[in-house]
């Protein structure tokens, strides 16, 4: 039995703990392998608790409170699920193997600041590092040190659960022509999203929006919508357990990130057929072929052109869908990215 312990060093739940998760129920049914997720659970329960993850809860994040845990469990392995959980985790690598998982292309990461110095000199006690991009591991500032150890596994998701949580949703919701399904942080960039559906409702004005996400920008985010009338065409939900049949109930995501590695949220689309508007970051990048899948694009004016199009061509709107459909098999295979996680613990007993 190898023991595998998911280390978080925080509890809101976005796409490093959706992660997580997915690897954990990947190895559900491997009966060779013990998987436990392990931070401050806190509002964190009622997500692990849908997805039947077994988790062991910390009190508080720190080296003391790991520390324990790490003895009271003795994992073979510790997958680390963020920067800092990964520096604790590799203060135990005499104790277990130490995966780090890099899950998003941050830009701290890209230079000499404290936290990615840290980071290099702690990387020497890891087995592994895996990178959810290319562009994440070509950009680290220090990728030369440990380039022997890297590994860029991109992200998937299993389309079947998916679809089995919308059928857990039993309320009804509008159909949306937009979603934007995030949080509403700097990365996300909700507030580039707003002026671009701004001058979009302005051509048309019964275009209906769905948001979907929380974080530090809510207020700021309710207020832009209100200034700018948008209360009529933008339905705000902030954050939602099961966001799926809200997804499903619109055409097309929009997404205006600054930085990403490879969002669950794009995968999520992708595996109900929406195709994507987005801007061009690292994993959306990979996944999203112009005017097949959607469209990448840093530019405000094409981007609302983009929206402008789908929203109006039905017949484009439904040929995007069919081919997101076809290209999600082909991303979304979960037997594979279970083989390429085995491969990186390198354990089998």
């Amino acid at each position: 039995m190898i023991k595998v312990m998911h280390l978080m060093s925080t509890h809101a739940f976005s796409g490093a703990e959706n992660v997580a998760c997915q690897i954990i129920n990947c190895f559900k049914k491997d009966e060779s392998y013990k998987m436990v997720y392990v931070s401050e659970i806190k509002e964190n329960k009622s997500n692990l608790d849908d997805r039947n993850i077994k988790y062991y809860e910390l009190n508080k994040f720190n080296y003391k409170n790991v520390k324990k845990t790490v003895e009271e469990l003795k994992p073979d392995i510790i997958h680390a699920h963020d920067i800092k959980a990964s520096i604790i985790a590799s203060l135990f690598s005499k104790k277990a193997k130490v995966i780090s998982h890099v899950h998003a292309n941050h830009e701290n990461m890209r230079k000499a600041g404290a936290k990615t110095i840290i980071y290099n000199i702690f990387s020497k006690r890891m087995t592994k590092i895996i990178w959810v991009s290319q562009s994440a591991l070509d950009n680290y500032k220090f990728k030369n040190n440990i380039i022997d150890k890297s590994i860029v596994l991109y992200n998937v998701i299993d389309s079947n659960e998916i679809y089995e949580k919308i059928k857990l949703d039993k309320k009804e919701y509008s159909n949306y022509d937009l979603i934007f399904l995030g949080r509403m942080t700097f990365q996300k960039d909700p507030i580039r999203f707003i002026n671009l559906v701004k001058e979009v409702c302005n051509k048309n004005k019964k275009i209906k929006i769905a948001m979907v996400g929380s974080g530090e920008l809510d207020e700021e985010v309710k207020k832009i919508i209100k200034e700018n009338k948008l209360n009529d065409n933008i339905d705000f939900f902030g954050f939602v357990n099961n966001p799926y049949k809200i997804l499903y109930s619109a055409n097309i995501m929009v997404m205006t990130s600054r930085y990403e590695g490879t969002p669950m949220s794009a995968l999520e689309a992708f595996s109900l057929g929406k195709p994507i508007i987005a801007t061009p970051t690292d994993g959306l990048v990979k996944i999203i072929e112009n005017n097949k899948t959607g469209y990448i694009s840093d530019n405000d004016n094409e981007i609302i052109d983009k929206i402008i199009l789908l929203t109006k061509d039905k017949n484009k709107l439904k040929e995007m869908s069919e081919n997101v459909l076809k290209e999600s098999e082909k991303i979304n295979n979960i037997e594979k990215y279970k083989v390429d996680i085995e491969s990186v613990y390198g354990l089998k007993k």
